[in-house]
């Protein structure tokens, strides 16, 4: 690779805004490694429905109440409607997957070679680089992922999406409950992660088979960030900005800095070893110009 990953992942992120298709496609292929079909369709074939069941409005209260521990005004409540239905990886993208891609030595040096922790030292610019670059290797091999329709596309999840499947229909601090017993059955914080990073998927899964939503690792969002939660019918941040938004905590955090509303936001090009992401797959005229839906 000539140049590096994040600074690669800005490119692409212009490419794509300026419509430039072919420039897109040859950077990823001469760029970045070149997956083998088999192997990235076994990697990638688990995908799971958010809701598993009904069918598409789905209405959900977004933020939390005032009196909940931690919440920051940030978090004030609006009514959010997803008008499409939304496939999710079961679990963050891992250390293993990140390498059908290219290298990641920052991460190698924190948190050694084992190939089912989540890729972590990534940047939003390298997450989203990562989700085009399956994106266009499922197309170019012609790979049908999941049981979402066909013509649905691998992205970052939207802030959105992110608390939805998080919460997977309930109201609580923690999909699992309100107290910090009730976080430690089902994610790597503070009190229970000895500090560092673990495999994906060792915890239980929420009622939508979705794992490791509180801690272990923050996960980058698409969202640019602003101060004031967005309502109304798939929601996004705005179209432009200096941060990025993050969800779910890490294990670093205390309990409450893992809530489903809770929320974290940086600089796209920052990348710290508790920074991973989730892929999911969403509707095509809701993909991703500069981050925010066309």
């Amino acid at each position: 690779m000539s140049v590096p990953l994040a600074e690669l992942g800005a490119v692409v992120e212009c490419l794509a805004a300026m419509g430039a298709e072919e420039e897109l496609a040859e950077l990823l292929e001469r760029e970045l490694r070149r997956p083998d079909k088999g192997r990235l369709e076994e990697e990638f074939a688990e995908w799971r429905r958010a809701p598993p069941e009904g069918e598409p409005p789905y209405e959900f209260v977004m933020g939390s109440p005032e009196e909940e521990e931690g919440r920051s005004p940030r978090e004030a409540r609006v009514r959010v409607v997803l008008t499409q239905s939304l496939w999710v990886r079961p679990v963050s993208v891992t250390y293993g997957q990140w390498l059908l891609m290219a290298e990641n030595p920052d991460h190698l040096k924190s948190w050694g070679s084992e190939a089912r922790l989540p890729a972590t030292h990534v940047s939003w610019f390298e997450a989203s680089l990562y989700a085009r670059w399956v994106e266009h290797w499922r197309r170019r091999y012609g790979l049908r992922l999941g049981g979402a329709p066909a013509e649905y596309r691998v992205s970052l999840p939207s802030e959105a999406q992110r608390e939805f499947f998080t919460r997977a229909g309930t109201t609580t601090q923690f999909w699992s409950g309100d107290s910090d017993a009730d976080l430690r059955a089902v994610g790597w914080f503070g009190a229970n992660s000895g500090v560092r990073v673990h495999a994906v998927g060792e915890l239980s899964p929420n009622a939508w088979g979705v794992h490791d939503v509180h801690g272990n690792v923050l996960e980058w969002c698409r969202d640019w960030y602003a101060d004031e939660l967005r309502g109304g019918e798939d929601p996004l941040g705005p179209l432009g900005g200096r941060v990025r938004v993050l969800r779910g905590g890490s294990y670093g955090d205390a309990a409450w800095w893992c809530r489903s509303a809770v929320r974290y936001w940086v600089a796209p090009d920052s990348a710290w070893g508790n920074f991973g992401f989730r892929l999911v797959l969403s509707a095509p005229e809701r993909s991703s110009k500069l981050g925010h839906w066309e």
